[in-house]
């Protein structure tokens, strides 16, 4: 496990702190915030492996956040878990029956009894967003965050896109695409990496199948990628009009200033979908 970023929050003991977490394939993140207005107070990130062993993430993330006292549950007034495994589909409302939402999964993917299986609603979209999640880890965070609400990233980030716009996460090893066209929602996939080159490639290959020019299209990214870095540089030779992902209406805590907003954006959206 890697520590990519940590900074606690340094705040009045009498605000009020709110928790959201997001919980991936090999990546988590805690973010930290106080509402009315929504300030972000704190920041934390972790990376694993790629395809670690499920075991393995649930013994180490524990671990980790036993010895961690910010992210205990005293601390805050609300905790929402965000969920934000790729083992997760959207399908029209008029097609889904709840009966059959694990022989969705198994379908799509290697079927694995070891994980449970939620629905949900999404916003503003007539979409059932059908995931699973290791039935282990689900466990051990009801029980670590009693009071916490569970919920699936995707169900909060195709709501108020942009039309013609491709949202990029950047995590670790993978990324999350995320496509509007003519205000349609076209895609929401998830896609390994190694190399700048290959997500490149995944961008690409998603203009080529919903025929528009990449010249033409708008991207905003937001996760771990920085103006300075290969990835940047290698986007800007095929995507022009390139831009990160910003959430109106949020102050920054000053221990957080020096940090680019844009590492953590993705969550102050979620955060400010449930402020």
């Amino acid at each position: 496990m890697n520590i990519a970023f940590k900074i606690e929050p340094s705040v009045d003991k009498n605000i009020e702190l709110h928790l959201l977490a997001e919980v991936g394939d090999e990546d988590i993140s805690f973010l930290i915030f106080s509402k009315l207005p929504l300030k972000i107070e704190g920041f934390c990130s972790l990376n694993f492996e790629k395809y670690i062993d499920p075991k393995f993430y649930h013994s180490e993330l524990k671990k980790y956040m036993e010895e961690a006292p910010f992210l205990h549950d005293k601390n805050f007034s609300s905790i929402t878990i965000c969920f934000n495994f790729s083992t997760s589909t959207l399908v029209p409302l008029q097609y889904f029956i709840d009966d059959e939402k694990e022989k969705i999964l198994e379908t799509l993917f290697v079927p694995d009894k070891t994980r449970i299986c939620f629905q949900e609603s999404c916003n503003a979209q007539s979409i059932k967003n059908v995931y699973s999640v290791p039935r282990a880890l689900h466990n051990w965070f009801t029980d670590f965050y009693p009071s916490s609400k569970f919920v699936h990233s995707t169900s909060f980030q195709i709501i108020n896109k942009n039309a013609s716009t491709l949202y990029c996460i950047v995590y670790n090893s993978s990324i999350k695409v995320i496509f509007f066209k003519d205000d349609q929602l076209q895609i929401v996939q998830y896609f390994d990496y190694t190399t700048p080159a290959d997500i490149c490639y995944h961008l690409l290959n998603v203009a080529e199948r919903f025929d528009v020019a990449p010249a033409d299209l708008k991207l905003l990214l937001s996760g771990m990628i920085d103006v300075g870095s290969n990835l940047y540089q290698e986007l800007y030779k095929y995507f022009l009009h390139i831009g990160f992902t910003v959430t109106n209406g949020v102050t920054i805590s000053e221990n957080m200033q020096e940090l680019p907003t844009h590492f953590y954006q993705h969550l102050t959206a979620l955060a400010y979908a449930h402020n």
